[in-house]
């Protein structure tokens, strides 16, 4: 769906609802409202103590011309909402105001185009849901609409429609953690992909034997147990001149994680279709900067492919040999995705990026150091590190800086191989890292963890059950601050 940006509404403006936003101790005054009876019913509301503005808080107030109803929604503590504070708000008031009978909603937001931009972006991935595997659809909202509650609308139509891009791609990405395995597989998402040929994007995907002929021996022995073929997906947007720098991007891309020959427990091995979301990410990332027509220039790959074990699958203990000759030792088989992405790095590094960012839900450890609060996130660059820490912050979406360390890489040695692809039990988000950086050459380098938060289990903010489309605002704004500079 939509938003679209429109001046202030008047007495005869045509909606079901209209939300206006407020903190606590905020503006009791409702002047931007044009149905009267509202205006007086949501007044009334905000002197007494029956709404007060807090963070998630939202009041539905009926009595208005024509049926018409006010959400008041409110924004915490703070006398000016962070970004993410706005969103979260926007959130809950699209859930407050998605009743049956509401079908078109317009949204009062405070401030100027930046915040309209906020209240958009908010509203649209709250009202996100997955039915597509569904025989019957669900209900929606039909049309939703941003207006500045200051009546100042400079700027309000760019904002919500940078909003609408930034939410198509994180929902694109969604959508492919949300289909299950036995859809979206290697051939499904290389599909996708192509879908976004034009506009500055070209696709080429590499079968099984291209695979091997780019000599990607650690993804190649991944994909060996799978009756699925594989693919090596490779996107380029070209947005700015051909001499300008160009930033690489790399996304796991597992379908589906059974562990393979080691294989995972039977609980909840369901959420393993949510193992290709990195990938997913770098897909929606793509969707999202040709909509927006950023001048950079992005080099993207998915290594794609399930993780099933067979009589053809490969075995601990097996050696591989990676597109950089380093031979690998296979400890296990469950630790598939660093063979997937060092062979992606090793190709991307060869290309000479000005910078070199991998996302991937590769370890279970980092789920346990950051939980569902943050990625960890690992660089051999401070300037790097800093910059995704910065834009991750800004949208919203924490990237936690992590430790590379020589100890790391020491554990990763292999005993009958240069490396092994397990460094046991401790440390576990910090020795993938340390195994991935031998494949990056001398590249600035960044690895994005997001076993942690790229799904989730319950609706929390403007997330939805399933895949959060996590990384994908974070990458949009890391580039959009390249692209400035």
């Amino acid at each position: 769906m939509q938003l679209k940006a429109l001046k202030a509404p008047g007495a005869s403006h045509r909606t079901d609802a209209f939300v206006v936003f407020r903190t606590k101790g905020g503006a009791r005054k409702l002047a931007a409202v044009p149905d009267a009876a509202l205006r007086k019913a949501g007044e009334a509301a905000l002197k007494s103590s029956e709404f007060g503005g807090g963070a998630g808080e939202t009041l539905l107030l009926h009595g208005g011309s024509n049926g018409r109803r006010l959400v008041l929604a409110g924004c915490g503590d703070s006398k000016k909402p962070s970004g993410d504070d706005l969103r979260a708000a926007a959130a809950s008031a699209a859930r407050a105001a998605s009743g049956d009978n509401i079908k078109r909603v317009t949204y009062l937001s405070p401030g100027g185009a930046a915040e309209a931009g906020l209240v958009a972006e908010g509203v649209g991935l709250a009202l996100y849901s997955f039915d597509a595997m569904k025989s019957g659809k669900a209900k929606k909202v039909a049309a939703c609409e941003v207006a500045p509650e200051s009546g100042k609308s400079e700027g309000v139509a760019a904002a919500v429609k940078r909003a609408n891009a930034i939410v198509a791609g994180a929902c694109l990405t969604r959508d492919l953690g949300n289909l299950p395995g036995n859809v979206a597989n290697a051939a499904y998402l290389a599909k996708r992909a192509r879908e976004l040929a034009g506009g500055g994007v070209t696709v080429k995907v590499h079968d099984r034997a291209g695979i091997n002929r780019l000599k990607m021996g650690a993804f190649a022995a991944v994909a060996l147990g799978s009756a699925n073929e594989p693919r090596f997906i490779e996107m380029k947007y070209r947005g700015a001149k051909k001499s300008a720098p160009t930033i690489a991007l790399v996304g796991k891309g597992v379908t589906f994680d059974t562990g393979g020959i080691s294989l995972k427990p039977g609980a909840k091995m369901e959420d393993m279709k949510f193992d290709m979301c990195g990938g997913g990410t770098v897909i929606g990332t793509m969707h999202a900067i040709k909509a927006l027509k950023l001048k950079v220039n992005v080099d993207a790959y998915v290594p794609a492919t399930d993780n099933m074990p067979a009589a053809t699958a490969y075995r601990p203990g097996d050696i591989v040999t990676a597109r950089n000759k380093k031979t690998i030792e296979v400890i296990n088989t469950d630790a598939e995705g660093r063979l997937l992405l060092c062979d992606a790095l090793a190709y991307a590094a060869e290309k000479k990026p000005s910078c070199l960012i991998d996302l991937a839900t590769l370890t279970g450890a980092c789920v346990v150091a950051l939980g569902d609060v943050a990625s960890g996130l690992f660089s051999n660059d401070d300037k790097l590190r800093s910059d995704l820490e910065a834009a991750g912050k800004a949208v919203g979406e924490m990237a936690w800086p992590l430790p590379l360390h020589e100890t790391f890489t020491k554990m990763m040695r292999g005993t009958y191989a240069d490396l092994k692809n397990s460094g046991g039990r401790w440390g576990g988000a910090c020795t993938a890292a340390a195994f991935l950086e031998q494949f990056v050459a001398d590249c600035t380098w960044a690895h994005i963890d997001i076993a942690g938060v790229a799904w989730t289990e319950k609706d929390k903010g403007y997330h939805r059950v399933g895949a959060t489309g996590y990384g994908v605002r974070l990458l949009v704004e890391f580039l959009s601050r390249r692209a400035e500079s």
